[in-house]
């Protein structure tokens, strides 16, 4: 069985017509790696008490992290756009077909959870601030108790939906590679 350390470098495997730019692929483990520390951020504040300070800092690096996915989200779809994909592996259309779809409900998410995220803060009557920095995110919407509480629970139901596609992407990958033995996940690797 091929372990995913015993890939070969891309050169030697992929022209790069057939793989991921080097921004894309910094886009994509860089919109990772925040989502999965904005997720062990909301999950670790469950553990504290209401009012302590390690919960609010849990809080506080779930929404920056939910901030600096939207702030690289944009561009990344923006890059998306003007730079398209490569080529799907060569495969059932209708498997080329769900992994165009997947990559779009993924975008979909990046930038919906951390815009419904800014405004349920909003909505409760707040901003997003690094006082310490200077840095404050204007408000999207005035203080509402009812949108707040309509959007946090879209937020949170989201939210839980979000790991699903997630781990069907993950797995859609890991299938592509040691099932079909095809490229799909080393055009993302660099």
């Amino acid at each position: 069985m091929t372990h995913i350390t015993d890939i070969p470098s891309l050169p030697d495997v992929l022209p790069p017509s057939r793989r991921y730019d080097r921004l894309a692929v910094f886009f994509h483990w860089s919109v990772f790696l925040l989502i999965a520390l904005a997720y062990a951020a909301v999950e670790l504040k469950g553990n504290f008490a209401k009012g302590t300070p390690p919960r609010a800092l849990a809080m506080a690096v779930h929404e920056w992290a939910g901030v600096m996915v939207l702030g690289l989200a944009l561009p990344r779809l923006l890059w998306r756009l003007l730079r398209g994909a490569p080529a799907p592996e060569p495969g059932r259309r209708l498997m080329q077909l769900a992994g165009e779809a997947m990559h779009w409900v993924l975008y979909l998410f990046i930038l919906a959870q951390p815009l419904l995220g800014l405004l349920a803060i909003n909505a409760g009557g707040h901003l997003l601030a690094l006082p310490q920095l200077g840095i404050e995110i204007p408000a999207l919407v005035g203080a509402d108790p009812a949108l707040k509480d309509t959007v946090k629970e879209i937020h949170e139901t989201l939210g839980t939906a979000f790991y699903l596609v997630i781990g069907l992407h993950a797995m859609a990958a890991l299938f592509h590679h040691y099932m079909l033995g095809d490229n799909t996940l080393r055009r993302m690797l660099r």
